[in-house]
């Protein structure tokens, strides 16, 4: 009796194990499943840096182009002011001639 009921323990032990050995290759699958994600988000995140750290480059880039132009403007704004002053004594002198003209 002692026997047969270890026997039939040891049926259901081996009927556990089994069990147990089927949960244990799904989780293994689930496992890899995971990790064949987990690279393919960090091979996301990476691209999705070295994207980021390209827009940054090209931020930098045109805020240093922007720099100059605003050198270059300023510049050309100061010799706009110089011309108009070279042309206002004439303008004045033009207008003066106009009215003799008209005389």
């Amino acid at each position: 009796k002692k026997f047969s009921s270890l026997q039939k323990e040891i049926e259901e032990r081996t009927n556990d194990i089994e069990v147990l050995k089927g949960e244990q290759v799904k989780l293994q699958g689930v496992i890899k499943s995971l990790e064949k994600d987990i690279l393919g988000l960090k091979r996301e995140i990476q691209e999705r840096d070295e994207t980021i750290q390209d827009k940054e480059k090209r931020i930098y880039d045109l805020k240093k182009k922007n720099q100059e132009l605003e050198k270059f403007k300023f510049v050309l704004d100061y010799k706009i002011k110089e011309l108009k002053k070279q042309i206002e004594p004439r303008e004045n002198e033009i207008k003066v001639m106009k009215e003799q003209i008209q005389e």
